[in-house]
């Protein structure tokens, strides 16, 4: 079976606007809006190695408790973009996602994070507020209204 990785273009001379996406482009992410970013993030290993896997959910400390009272802690902060080990006793910089539209049962969870409410609401008020996550509209766990 041939695959046509050509773009569709419009019609030679005729105005038109184009765009390279195309709906879900991996099995973990959505379109691009918001578009994928990342940034790195310094993680210092205290007591144990630090194991951290791609597309782990982190809650890194940012301040405060918001409104509602959940403590920084246990708000999400980020994604990870990679999968690295920090070993005991020192620092390394992380690569993480701090915007994007993500598939919910793609990522790894802490076993707070229960229900499916609960992850969609794990950024709201987080140092990294354009993480957004759903379920695809076809996924066979999906909730339809």
């Amino acid at each position: 079976m041939a695959v046509d990785n050509k773009v569709p273009y419009g019609e030679p001379g005729i105005a038109n606007f184009e765009k390279e996406s195309w709906g879900n482009k991996q099995n973990w992410q959505y379109g691009d809006t918001p578009a994928l970013t990342t940034k790195t993030i310094s993680v210092t290993a205290s007591g144990a190695d630090v194991v951290i896997g791609f597309l782990d959910v982190l809650a890194v400390d940012g301040g405060a408790a918001d409104q509602a009272g959940v403590a920084a802690a246990d708000r999400a902060n980020y994604i990870a973009a990679t999968a690295i080990t920090v070993v005991d006793g020192t620092t390394k910089d992380v690569p993480v996602y701090v915007q994007g539209h993500f598939e919910m049962n793609a990522l790894t969870w802490d076993a707070s994070y229960d229900t499916d409410a609960k992850k969609e609401a794990a950024f709201q008020g987080s140092v990294s507020p354009t993480i957004f996550v759903s379920k695809g509209n076809f996924d066979s766990d999906a909730i339809y209204p």
